[in-house]
C-alpha cells in the first residue's frame, strides 16, 4: 500500500472534538474514542499539498469559487457512479446538517410533516422538531442477522397523509450501514412520486462502499426521481476533511435553486474558506487513489472487529456494513437498559461509542463504533469491551 493508514498519529494538540470534547457528551474525556464519525487517519497528500500551496500564498481574504470547482464535483460523480449531471445544478452549503434545516424551513409549511426512517443519524430529526414540523418515522425492519429493510406498506401509509409533504432519506444508511438497492430507492421514489412528496437524500456516505455493494444516486433511477429529489453530499467524510465546513446541494428545480442561493446569502454563508475551496477541488480531482486504499484498510478493519467478536464475546452481535465506516454493535443480549448500557460501555468498559437510543427508540441496545482509524486503536476498543463484558459474565 502506498498510503499508511496504521500510523499513530497524536490528536492532543489538534483541537478534535472527538478526543477533547467527550467531557460534554460522556462522564469524562478519559475514555478511548470510537464515537463521532471523522477518521483518526491523515487525509490525502493531494490536499494537504493543495492547501499548503494556498497557506504560503500568506494571504487568507475573501474567495470565490471558479466553475471547476463544482465541475470537480459533477466530474467525480460521473465518474463514480456513473451519473452525469449539470454542474450549474450545484450550489456550495455550509455543511449537509445546515442545509437540511434550512431546507425544511424553506420548503414545508408549519402544519406540515417530514418523514424519516429510524433509528437514524439523530440530526434527522433535531432539524425536523426545531423548526417546528413533525416528525413521523417509518421504522426499518430488523432480521435475526441484523440486516436491515424498509417496510414499505407503513413507508406508504405514511407518505399518503397529505400532511407528509417531505422524506428525507439517509443513503447509504447511517448508522445501520445499508447501501439501499436500485429496486428499493426505486419504489421509495415511486411511492413518494404518487403521493406528491418530495424527498432530500443525505448521500454523504457515497463514496465509502464496501466490496461487492454499489451506491446509486437516489436521484438517477429515473427523470421523475431526478426532478423530486435534492441531494446534499460531501468530500468531508470520504476524506477525513469535516472541519473545512462545506458541502454540496444538488437541485434540479432552478426556482429552488435560487430559494436556496437566496437563504444562503440572507444569513450571509455562501463563500468557502480558502483551504476548502483548494481541498475540496483537489480531492475530487486527484484523491480517487487515496480513497481505494482507504477502502481497503475499512474493511480490513470491519473484517477485524466482525472475528473479534465471534471468537471473543458471542453475547455481541454485529453485521459488516455494506456503506460508511459505522459498525453497529447489537449489545441487546445483556438484557441492559439504554441507560444502563450506555454507562456500562463509559464506566467499565471506558469507551466512547453513540448510544443507538440517540437515533431513535429503536436503536435501544445496539452502539454505534467508527473504526475509521489505525488498527491497534480498533484492537484497543475491543479489548475493552472484551474485558467489560468478562466482568458482567462474572458478576
Amino acid at each position: 500500500m502506498k498510503y499508511n493508514f496504521n500510523e499513530k498519529i497524536d490528536r492532543s494538540n489538534n483541537h478534535s472534538a472527538k478526543w477533547e470534547e467527550m467531557g460534554n457528551k460522556f462522564i469524562s474525556n478519559d475514555l478511548w474514542p470510537m464515537w463521532i464519525a471523522d477518521m483518526d487517519l491523515k487525509t490525502a497528500p493531494v490536499i494537504i499539498d493543495a492547501m499548503r500551496e494556498k497557506l504560503e500564498q500568506g494571504i487568507f481574504g475573501y474567495v470565490y469559487r471558479p466553475a471547476s470547482y463544482y465541475q470537480s464535483a459533477a466530474d467525480w460523480i460521473e465518474r463514480r457512479f456513473g451519473y452525469k449531471i449539470d454542474a450549474k445544478t450545484l450550489i456550495n452549503s455550509p455543511g449537509v446538517v445546515p442545509t437540511l434545516s434550512i431546507l425544511v424551513r424553506l420548503m414545508t409549511k408549519a402544519d406540515e410533516k417530514v418523514l424519516i426512517q429510524s433509528p437514524v443519524y439523530y440530526p434527522f430529526s433535531a432539524v425536523v422538531k426545531e423548526n417546528n414540523r413533525e416528525l413521523v418515522v417509518n421504522n426499518l425492519v430488523k432480521d435475526e442477522t441484523g440486516y436491515y429493510t424498509i417496510d414499505f406498506e407503513d413507508f406508504e401509509k405514511k407518505v399518503s397523509d397529505e400532511k407528509v409533504t417531505l422524506f428525507i432519506l439517509c443513503s447509504p444508511h447511517n448508522p445501520v450501514g445499508r447501501v439501499w438497492k436500485k429496486e428499493e430507492l426505486e419504489k421509495m421514489s415511486e411511492l413518494c412520486l404518487k403521493y406528491n412528496v418530495r424527498v432530500i437524500a443525505d448521500e454523504i456516505w457515497r463514496d465509502i462502499i464496501m466490496p461487492g455493494h454499489k451506491h446509486t444516486p437516489a436521484a438517477s433511477v429515473s427523470k421523475e426521481a431526478e426532478y423530486n429529489t435534492i441531494t446534499c453530499f460531501s468530500p468531508t467524510k470520504t476524506f477525513n476533511i469535516a472541519g473545512l465546513q462545506a458541502s454540496f446541494v444538488t437541485l434540479p428545480r432552478e426556482e429552488e435553486w435560487k430559494m436556496l442561493d437566496e437563504e444562503l446569502g440572507r444569513l450571509d454563508v455562501k463563500r468557502n474558506s480558502p483551504f476548502s475551496l483548494v481541498g475540496f477541488e483537489a480531492a475530487y480531482t486527484k484523491g480517487e487513489e487515496w480513497l481505494e486504499e482507504l477502502l481497503v484498510h475499512l474493511d480490513g478493519n470491519m473484517d477485524y472487529v466482525i472475528n473479534f467478536v465471534k471468537e471473543n464475546i458471542p453475547e455481541v452481535k454485529v453485521r459488516k456494513p455494506e456503506g460508511t465506516y459505522l459498525m453497529w454493535l447489537d449489545f441487546s443480549a445483556l438484557g441492559m437498559t439504554k441507560e444502563e448500557l450506555s454507562m456500562f460501555m463509559q464506566k467499565d468498559a471506558k469507551i466512547a461509542l453513540d448510544d443507538g437510543f440517540w437515533f431513535g427508540e429503536n436503536g435501544a441496545g445496539f452502539e454505534r463504533m467508527n473504526i475509521a482509524c489505525p488498527r491497534y486503536m480498533v484492537e484497543e476498543g475491543m479489548k475493552r469491551i472484551e474485558n467489560a463484558i468478562k466482568m458482567w459474565r462474572n458478576k
